[in-house]
């Protein structure tokens, strides 16, 4: 059975991993840099996300309802949620104990974030580009002698 998992999880070079930015607009989350169109340049690849990042995905729809002032959360983005986890367009990429040594390896270096670190170690497990506008991560990485280079903005994977 182990063996199945890893051979649904092996790449293709379709294949791009998401950062949790990129699946806010997807939730009615708009995020500043992000054009509308990309998303349709998105599902033409084959995008995943780490399921490791699921509960940051779920803060940030509770917080930004919170300083909405929502009395509940809209059924769109419940649904949109439900779509990301559920449906079959994203797919998301269950962690393995690699992705962990290399995420504290970030962690112990300095970075504070573990999600960006398990991020970064899933795209180098997998072998695919990593979409994020986090350019200090990227410089972090750079400067600690990691391939910063599986970190892209959209811009500069659809150019």
């Amino acid at each position: 059975m182990r063996g199945l998992a890893k051979k649904l999880q092996e790449s293709s070079s379709n294949d791009i991993l998401l950062d949790t930015t990129y699946l806010l607009p997807f939730i009615g989350i708009e995020v500043e840099g992000i054009e509308e169109g990309i998303y349709a340049k998105i599902m033409e690849k084959d995008p995943h996300f780490p399921s490791f990042l699921v509960p940051e995905l779920a803060g940030v729809i509770v917080k930004e309802a919170k300083k909405r002032m929502l009395d509940e959360l809209p059924r769109e983005v419940i649904d949109s949620f439900n779509s990301i986890i559920f449906g079959e367009e994203i797919k998301l990429v269950l962690p393995e104990g690699t992705d962990l040594e290399i995420a504290y390896k970030i962690i112990k270096l300095g970075w504070s974030d573990i999600f960006d670190a398990v991020l970064y170690a899933t795209g180098r497990r997998m072998g695919v580009k990593v979409l994020s506008l986090d350019r200090s991560f990227r410089n972090f990485l750079k400067k600690n002698g990691f391939d910063h280079r599986l970190l892209l903005s959209h811009k500069e994977l659809f150019e």
